[in-house]
């Protein structure tokens, strides 16, 4: 991509007009451009929906699984301290990449990570980011309430089993971790603690066959008829009645 492509197409100015006609949303696509691998359309979409429930009073925290650089989580984070509101904001991500897929996730997530597929709990080196990094962006660079954002760094399989009863109710839940077993523990432990009128959010949903599924089975099983809403190149989601 040419300089001038890249500019013109999605660079942070961009970024920022697509933002509009809200200056808060447009400043914060502007500030998180660099730190985050979704695309425009999903985050004006996450700051609307964090706005949703905010602005109806829906009671909470805010909580995303899979983190990467920080983008989504400034959003959310930035949306709250725009509404005067006080949120905790609860972070998950085992800040050393994606584990191994499983073949529920299918041949383009195998391929994807190198014919690696067992479901291990080892990095596959994709997605790849230091906590400190995060760290030094959100609470550095944006000087988010260092007392608000939690993060919890491991395995979902290790940390949200073990968290989620310490949570309380949680108004917004983000998954963005690919893989049927990483969307299938966060929505078994913490879709339950979503508050009436609340939003969870599924990043992956049209993107990784093995999120879908684990979503569609969760569903299933229990009579989850809230109507999905979203398609490419926007993220699923729907909110709890």
């Amino acid at each position: 991509m040419s300089r001038l492509n890249y500019i013109l197409t999605n660079s942070r100015w961009i970024w920022f007009l697509k933002g509009l006609p809200s200056l808060p949303r447009a400043r914060t696509l502007f500030q998180i451009r660099r730190y985050t691998l979704t695309n425009p359309t999903r985050c004006r979409t996450l700051w609307d929906q964090c706005k949703k429930v905010l602005d109806t009073n829906v009671v909470g925290s805010f909580v995303e699984c899979g983190v990467w650089r920080g983008g989504s989580s400034a959003t959310m984070g930035l949306a709250i301290r725009h509404s005067g509101q006080t949120r905790d904001l609860h972070l998950f991500d085992s800040f050393e990449g994606l584990p191994e897929p499983t073949e529920k996730d299918g041949s383009l997530a195998k391929e994807y990570c190198g014919g690696q597929a067992s479901g291990e709990l080892r990095s596959v080196s994709h997605c790849k980011i230091g906590l400190q990094e995060v760290q030094d962006f959100l609470l550095g660079r944006l000087r988010l309430d260092a007392s608000k954002v939690h993060f919890h760094e491991g395995w979902f399989q290790n940390t949200v089993p073990m968290i989620a009863p310490k949570l309380g109710p949680i108004a917004l839940l983000r998954l963005d971790g690919d893989w049927y077993e990483s969307t299938r523990i966060c929505l078994e432990h913490l879709y339950p603690l979503l508050s009436p009128g609340g939003i969870v959010v599924l990043d992956d949903y049209f993107d990784w066959i093995g999120c879908k599924k684990a979503t569609d089975e969760y569903r299933v099983k229990n009579n989850i008829v809230a109507p999905m809403t979203g398609a490419l190149p926007n993220a699923a989601s729907w909110t709890k009645p």
